[in-house]
């Protein structure tokens, strides 16, 4: 691997080629606890036998790897480490629903070695709090389970967790951006359901009073409690597209701002429990979720799963949003992962919205394509991947799907599987032949060229950047397709966007 940095990149190749009321802040802490016990009642998901693949079929379909047990716990918050590893974490229980202590059970795996590695957190239980990436590959989490101020951060040159200054408010299923700058910003969770901040080294968390969130409270349907889908603009600017059915213009800087951005989900569609991705420059493909606001209630069952999907597209001098072909399945509790050839698949999810439960599970993935804007399956995995699950591209191009559950019954999943794009395959299923780029910059500017050396006749870069996601929320990814001149065989110079905040500090895979 060779790292770039401001924007950093890697360079393994990849391929070239029912209604229920409300839950309040008092009694969030135990709707999860009422769900799991609720969803130990309900019929257990019976596993069907796998569908094998046929080697003609990996082309079109892809492949699964075997089941890969996770040692260390029940995987629930994921994010690419500079280094290819994965770092996950659970909560204070490996797997079962936590309470007590503020302590987490962490730790890293190595694709290329399939080795665990524990990097236990003793002082803080980050689970269903916000993490996001920082310019320098480390690992922010902020808030977390007992609705806590607490603030951690994770270094893989080190190993090691430090916390970092707390925030003003306590926060429990917030979201976070990362900012150019170095800067993280939060919003909402149980406790700071009102107020937004922003973090600085040195200076720590400052509460952007001029973002009054309570007047997204106020839309009909929105849990307070849930994390809102907000991603950076190509102007610096926030934009927050769910799952309220308002979305809006958040203003980072100084003390911050918040206006109405004048447009809306289409139809009935309730994105909560959905899935996004910004799949190119200023646009967002956002899939699943609740039928109805009514369907995305934060107890027991969220009411029925939606397969329908809509774009955001923030190029104009004003957002435009439009309706999406459909998905083949109704799902919630999905994740979503761009494809090295900018395609989106979204991986599981359920048809009942039951949270803690398998029944209805999808195990057929599907594959958005953006430029004919339709969808297609994937080959089918072998286990649900529901409620506390998780989706990450690795650095090799393949797909790690995980996790699931976290509440002692049978919907638990202490294990992952890898899934191999059909671009990796050739028509008669054999392994396809990779490019490989042999060298690259240490670090690129924005809006500058930079040359690497590959494989001859190489026709397409993209860029990908390494991210985290937790609860189907992945602020950090994002997809690029520069322009780039052959310059001789096997040497190319590529164009880096020219906005900060488009091509964004941090870790990317070309």
């Amino acid at each position: 691997m060779m790292p770039l940095m401001n924007p950093r990149l890697v360079f393994p190749l990849l391929a070239a080629l029912a209604t229920s009321a409300r839950a309040t802040l008092e009694d969030h802490a135990q709707s999860d606890v009422f769900a799991a016990e609720a969803a130990a009642l309900v019929q257990p998901w019976v596993p069907a036998p796998a569908l094998a693949v046929t080697a003609e079929q990996r082309r079109t379909l892809g492949e699964w790897g075997g089941v890969i047990p996770w040692t260390p716990h029940i995987p629930v918050s994921a994010a690419n480490l500079p280094d290819g590893r994965i770092l996950t974490f659970a909560s204070n229980q490996r797997t079962t629903f936590p309470g007590g202590v503020e302590f987490t059970y962490a730790a890293t795996w190595n694709p290329a070695t399939g080795a665990f590695v524990e990097y236990n957190h003793p002082t803080h239980d980050m689970f269903c709090g916000a993490l996001t990436m920082l310019e320098d590959g480390r690992v922010v989490v902020n808030g977390g389970r007992n609705t806590v101020v607490r603030s951690s951060i994770f270094d893989y040159r080190t190993n090691q967790w430090t916390r970092i200054q707390d925030m003003n408010d306590p926060r429990w299923y917030n979201t976070a951006v990362a900012l150019p700058g170095d800067y993280v910003w939060t919003v909402s969770g149980s406790g700071g359901t009102s107020t937004a901040e922003r973090w600085a080294a040195g200076t720590g968390w400052t509460r952007q009073t001029g973002v009054n969130w309570g007047t997204v409270l106020t839309e009909p349907g929105y849990i307070k409690e849930w994390h809102p889908q907000i991603l950076l603009a190509q102007d610096g600017r926030l934009f927050h597209f769910g799952p309220t059915d308002t979305m809006h213009w958040i203003g980072a800087t100084g003390t911050g701002s918040l206006t109405n951005a004048g447009v809306t989900v289409p139809g009935a569609q309730y994105p909560k429990e959905g899935c996004f991705a910004m799949f190119n420059e200023g646009r967002i493909l956002v899939a699943g979720g609740g039928s109805s606001s009514a369907s995305g209630s934060d107890t027991t069952t969220s009411g029925s799963s939606t397969k329908a999907a809509y774009l955001v597209d923030l190029r104009g001098a004003a957002p435009t949003v439009t309706s999406a072909a459909p998905m083949t399945y109704a799902r919630q509790f999905a994740n979503s992962v761009v494809l090295p050839n900018g395609e989106v698949m979204v991986i599981g999810g359920n048809t009942g919205g039951v949270k803690f439960s398998d029944a209805g599970s999808i195990l057929t993935p599907e594959i958005w394509n953006p430029v004919t804007g339709q969808w297609r399956t994937a080959a089918p995995m072998v286990t649900p991947r529901n409620y506390h699950s998780l989706a990450l591209l690795l650095a090799d191009g393949r797909v790690l799907s995980g996790g699931g559950g976290l509440s002692g019954n049978s919907a638990d999943h202490r294990d992952a599987e890898i899934f191999t794009p059909p671009t990796l395959f050739n028509a008669d299923g054999t392994a396809a032949a990779r490019p490989v780029i042999s060298s690259g910059p240490a670090k690129i500017t924005p809006g500058y060229s930079f040359t690497v050396t590959a494989s001859p006749d190489v026709t397409r870069f993209t860029l990908i950047k390494m991210s985290s996601i937790t609860h189907s929320v992945n602020t950090d990814l994002r997809f690029l397709e520069p322009a780039f001149s052959t310059v001789s065989a096997g040497q190319y110079s590529i164009a880096a966007h020219s906005n900060i905040n488009v091509l964004t500090p941090g870790y990317w895979m070309l």
